[in-house]
This record gives C-alpha cells, sequence and structure tokens, in this order.
C-alpha cells in the first residue's frame, strides 16, 4: 500500500513539473532605529554650569571655588543628560522568489490551461508559468482575467480579440469566438422559454 502511494506522489509531481525556477534574490534597505545617547543640548550644560558656580562659590566662598563648581556642574549635567536620535543602519533581506518561464511543450499547456478553467488543483508554480505563457499578470492566482485569457487561447484567438459569452441566470452557458452561432442558441433559449445574454469577453 506504501509503494503505490509513493508512485502516486511521484506521478502528482511528475505532472506538476513547471518551467519556471527559485532565485534567492536580496535587497538592501536603509532601515530607522532609535538610539540613547549621552549629552544634553548647550543650554542644560550651561545651566549645570552655573548651578555648580553658585554652590561652590558659596561652599568655598571663592571665586576659585566657584570656578571649579561651574566646571563639576557642567560636567555632571552633561553626563546625566540623555537624548534619544534616530539613526539608520543598512538591512539586507534575501528571499526565495519564483521566476516564471514558458511552457514551451504545447499539449501541456493546453492541459494545464484546461484545468485550471475547470477549477482542478494546479500548483501554484505551474499557474504562474501559464499565466506568463499566455500573456497575463503571473500571481499564482486564476482570477477572471487569466480564465479570459485561457479561453482565447485554447480557442485560438488573438489576446485583443473578442469572446462572446451566453449567460443564463448568472451561468456561462457557452463562450465563442463566432458572435452568429452564439446568437442562434440565443434563439433557440428564447423559443423554448428561457431568457438569457450575450455578454463581450466576460470576466
Amino acid at each position: 500500500m506504501k509503494l503505490i502511494a509513493t508512485a502516486a506522489t511521484a506521478a502528482l509531481m511528475a505532472s506538476q513539473a513547471f518551467a519556471g525556477s527559485y532565485e534567492v534574490r536580496c535587497e538592501t534597505k536603509m532601515v530607522p532605529y532609535q538610539e540613547t545617547v549621552k549629552g544634553g543640548s548647550p543650554e542644560k550644560i550651561i545651566g549645570g554650569a552655573i548651578v555648580g558656580g553658585v554652590i561652590g562659590k558659596v561652599v568655598t566662598d571663592k571665586n576659585a571655588g566657584a570656578a571649579v563648581g561651574a566646571i563639576v556642574g557642567g560636567a555632571v549635567a552633561n553626563e546625566t543628560s540623555k537624548n534619544t536620535v534616530t539613526k539608520y543602519r543598512k538591512v539586507e533581506t534575501c528571499t526565495n522568489v519564483f521566476v516564471p518561464a514558458r511552457i514551451t511543450d504545447e499539449a501541456q499547456l493546453q492541459k494545464v490551461l484546461q484545468d485550471l478553467n475547470d477549477g482542478n488543483s494546479v500548483s501554484k508554480e505551474m499557474t504562474m508559468d501559464a499565466q506568463y505563457t499566455i500573456g497575463v499578470a503571473y500571481d499564482g492566482k486564476w482570477g477572471p482575467k487569466s480564465q479570459l485569457a485561457a479561453e482565447k487561447y485554447l480557442a485560438n484567438l488573438a489576446p485583443d480579440a473578442p469572446l462572446y459569452s451566453l449567460v443564463v441566470n448568472d451561468v456561462v452557458i457557452v463562450s465563442s469566438p463566432d458572435v452568429n452561432a452564439i446568437d442562434e442558441i440565443k434563439e433557440a433559449l428564447l423559443k423554448a422559454g428561457v431568457a438569457s445574454q450575450i455578454f463581450v469577453d466576460l470576466e
């Protein structure tokens, strides 16, 4: 049983083989950070020096004492005062990025596109390869624009060619580049009592 499961897993991986590849890409950014530094503003240092000078003169009653007190007071004010500044440092960030490539096997591409439009499970890498091949944004998410581009590709239409869709109760019944064929189906439905609408490049 284990051997069968392993073989099934291997077959699934082989069917999901993608054309693109993973690459490590790095970028460097300047990131801000806060740092606390010693040393106050000039007014704080001068204020400390004045206070120190007054204390020194009172204690020693001499001008020399005042000078010493001013120096000590200024030094203490400078030492105890702290300031927060914003600095920047270089930070390198590396990510493993998938780079899609064109699917050159036509049969494989058609199968992948059909699977995606049918809602079958397809890997993100394979989806991006398919999107890249048919010329839509390759984000790995199969949305309306990708589905429309796939329908045009499978119908051998140019990307800018119109694709007509017949819709009944918000459900797409059929899509075709032949507006006459779509119109005939609409008339047949109308005769059967079913109202429908024709949309161009329905997304």
